[in-house]
């Protein structure tokens, strides 16, 4: 019953905020939304410090990962300015890269499959590579041809013109979503995931 309550008022919640309202109050919601977000994703990696005496180091990124991502929203839908957008964007991004590397490491450690050891440091490498890939707007045009920021009703919103290299953190996230799919499926055919 208490669980059916939290899901119904989790769930509940961004309509609340976003209601009806126009365009623009909807933004200045989402606003409040990446606050919340940002609070409560630093409140469980709070707790998860504090109350989990066995860390995992791929789950101590994933939670930091996930405070960083919402960190980086909510202050690109508060900011004033281009370069603080393009600022917020790239603190979002940095989260967003090492994202779905911790949840395929966690799924590799869970599913009992072995890699080389020189696995994770590369997929490391290849996480910061892509970062740098999206951080680039406001220095080079590969990520975006053109950004400009547009503010309505007081919220921020990036209009990009996506650059020949964007579709890189496509095929980044395809891969890494791929590559979990095929881990659960390998470990539950061979037998690997403990009940």
């Amino acid at each position: 019953m208490k669980k059916s309550i939290l899901f119904i008022i989790t769930t509940a919640l961004p309509l609340f905020l976003c209601g009806c309202g126009g365009t623009g109050e909807k933004n200045a919601s989402l606003t409040i939304l990446y606050a919340i977000a940002a609070v409560c994703s630093f409140v469980i990696l709070t707790a998860y410090c504090f109350l989990i005496h066995k860390k995992d180091r791929w789950s101590s990124l994933l939670f930091v990962s996930v405070v960083i991502v919402n960190a980086g929203y909510f202050l690109l839908s508060a900011a004033d300015s281009l370069s603080v957008a393009l600022w917020a964007n790239r603190i979002a991004y940095f989260g967003s890269v090492f994202l779905p590397l911790a949840m395929f490491m966690i799924i590799v450690n869970v599913t009992n499959l072995q890699l080389y050891k020189w696995v994770p440091f590369a997929l490391i490498g290849l996480s910061i590579a892509v970062f740098f890939i999206a951080a680039s707007p406001g220095y080079l045009d590969i990520y975006y041809k053109e950004v400009t920021l547009n503010t309505i009703d007081g919220a921020t919103v990036l209009e990009k013109v996506y650059g020949p290299l964007h579709i890189i953190y496509l095929f980044y996230l395809l891969g890494y979503f791929a590559s979990m799919i095929f881990a659960i499926t390998y470990a539950t055919f061979k037998k690997r995931v403990e009940a």
